[in-house]
């Protein structure tokens, strides 16, 4: 199905979104023809890919053929608050200190 500038503003016109707007006319549709070519383009890439020959391959509803396994609930020791307030510029206490903003 070729792309052209009516499918372009049916299809914006119904995703209601409105591709002129803040722009001079002139511009828009300058705007609305790059992105005509533009989709056309990206059609063009989808109808090669259509070609391609996949006769005996199943379709996958995942790249991974097997879920991945759960992983083992171990606990670690992370960062202690200390370690971690021993980075800040300034802490009152065991908080950060940040300046009033106002």
């Amino acid at each position: 199905m070729p792309i052209d500038l009516k499918i372009v503003q049916s299809t914006a016109s119904l995703a209601r979104l409105n591709l002129a707007q803040g722009l001079e006319p002139e511009q828009a549709q300058a705007d609305l023809e790059k992105l005509t070519h533009e989709l056309a383009t990206i059609v063009g890439y989808i109808d090669i890919l259509g070609e391609a020959d996949t006769q005996g391959v199943e379709p996958l509803y995942s790249p991974m053929l097997e879920a991945p396994g759960a992983r083992e609930d171990v606990v670690i020791n992370s960062n202690t608050t200390e370690e971690i307030l021993e980075q800040a510029p300034d802490r009152i206490g065991s908080f950060f200190a940040v300046p009033k903003i106002l």
